[in-house]
């Protein structure tokens, strides 16, 4: 069934995990074609396009995805991860503080937002945001939730 949304969505996330990003980008591109709404697979895509290093294509389908679903905190980190490669730190911190609101405890904007804190030349605040990610993925008892990721 060339139609069939749910085949290209596996045959996309099949590929995408065997690290074959043509054939992904292909049963992406394909499911789009079909289902241009998808809640996941433009997210999918964009990833496609990280990983391939087409960063404005990426950035294309990350907000198609976060016109979807405007908390999509994927869509937000990975478009905070292409603004920090591409040296706009300003940008980075931007979306990677629209992931915490959206989470308070994803782990890799906590610590991504000290990095870009630190290329800014701004130590006290890359260091308080260290403190601050360590407590937050701190897997004692009392955050015992942080550690199932």
């Amino acid at each position: 069934d060339p139609e069939n949304s749910y085949a290209y969505y596996q045959m996309g996330l099949m590929y995408k995990d065997s690290g074959d990003l043509d054939k992904a980008e292909y049963a992406y591109r394909e499911l789009l074609n079909v289902f241009p709404d998808h809640p996941f697979a433009n997210y999918d895509l964009g990833y496609v396009y990280r990983e391939k290093k087409l960063y404005s294509k990426a950035m294309e389908q990350y907000t198609k995805a976060l016109k979807l679903d405007p908390q999509n905190v994927n869509a937000l980190y990975d478009m905070g991860f292409i603004f920090r490669e591409t040296g706009d730190f300003n940008g980075a911190l931007a979306h990677y503080n629209k992931v915490l609101e959206v989470d308070q405890s994803h782990r890799y904007a906590l610590w991504d937002k000290a990095t870009v804190y630190e290329k800014l030349g701004m130590k006290d605040e890359a260091g308080e945001q260290y403190r601050h990610y360590h407590d937050m993925t701190d897997c004692s008892f009392r955050r015992f939730w942080n550690c199932f990721d």
